[in-house]
C-alpha cells in the first residue's frame, strides 16, 4: 500500500493538501462563530469590533427609519457581509466545499490515468480510498462544527440584543431628545416674548415725549 502510494506521491499530496485546506477552512470558520456566539451573551459591553460595528449601523438605521426597522433582515444582511480579514465568511465557506470537489475530481483523474498507463486494480485503489476517507472526514468536521447552527444561534442573539435592549434605549433616547427640543422650544418663545418691542432710537423718542409731556 506505502509502495504504491509512494509511486503516486505526487497527486496524492495535491489531494491531501486539498483535503486538510478544506477541512481547515471549516474549523477556523467554526472558531470565529464560536468566539462571535460568546461575545454576544454580553453585546451590550462588548468591544468585538465586528459586534459594536453592528450597533452602531443599527442605531443609524433606526434614526433614518424614524424606528421602522426589519431586525431580521438588517441581522441577516450584517451576517452575510461578515469577514475575516478580506474575505466575507460565505465565500470561505463556499471555497471549503469546492476545495473538497477538487480533491475528489483529482482522486478520479488520477485514477483515471492509472487505467490509461494499465496499471492494475490494486495500484489505483488509493485513490479511492483517499477520496472516500476524506469525504468521510470533511463531512464528519462539518457536523462536528455545524456552521449552519452556529450562524443560527449567533442571529438569534443579535436579534434578541437589539429588539429587547437597543430599540428600547434608541427609543428612549429619541423622546429625551424630543423633550429637550421641546424645552429649547419654550424658552426661545419665552426670550422673544421678553424682547423690547422698540428699538434703541423708538425708545430714545418716546422718553424725549414723556419727558415733554411730564414738564
Amino acid at each position: 500500500m506505502m509502495s504504491i502510494i509512494l509511486q503516486h506521491k505526487v497527486v496524492i499530496g495535491v489531494i491531501l493538501f486539498l483535503f486538510i485546506i478544506s477541512i481547515g477552512i471549516q474549523i477556523v470558520i467554526g472558531r470565529f462563530f464560536t468566539g462571535l456566539i460568546r461575545e454576544t451573551e454580553n453585546m451590550a459591553s462588548t468591544d468585538r469590533t465586528l459586534l459594536c460595528q453592528c450597533k452602531r449601523k443599527f442605531a443609524s438605521c433606526y434614526e433614518l427609519n424614524t424606528g421602522v426597522l426589519n431586525v431580521s433582515v438588517f441581522v441577516d444582511k450584517f451576517l452575510n457581509k461578515i469577514k475575516i480579514g478580506n474575505v466575507t465568511v460565505t465565500w470561505l465557506k463556499h471555497l471549503s466545499g469546492q476545495l473538497m470537489l477538487l480533491s475528489v475530481f483529482t482522486c478520479g483523474l488520477g485514477a483515471c490515468l492509472g487505467i490509461v498507463r494499465g496499471e492494475t486494480v490494486g495500484d489505483i485503489l488509493p485513490y479511492y480510498m483517499i477520496s472516500l476517507f476524506g469525504l468521510y472526514i470533511y463531512f464528519s468536521i462539518s457536523s462536528f462544527v455545524d456552521l449552519t447552527g452556529k450562524r443560527r444561534i449567533l442571529k438569534t442573539n443579535v436579534i434578541d440584543y437589539l429588539e429587547n435592549n437597543m430599540i428600547s434605549k434608541l427609543t428612549v433616547l429619541e423622546e429625551d431628545i424630543k423633550i429637550v427640543d421641546g424645552e429649547k422650544h419654550q424658552e426661545e418663545k419665552i426670550q422673544e416674548k421678553r424682547k423690547p418691542r422698540f428699538g434703541k432710537s423708538e425708545e430714545k423718542e418716546l422718553e424725549e415725549l414723556l419727558k415733554e409731556f411730564l414738564t
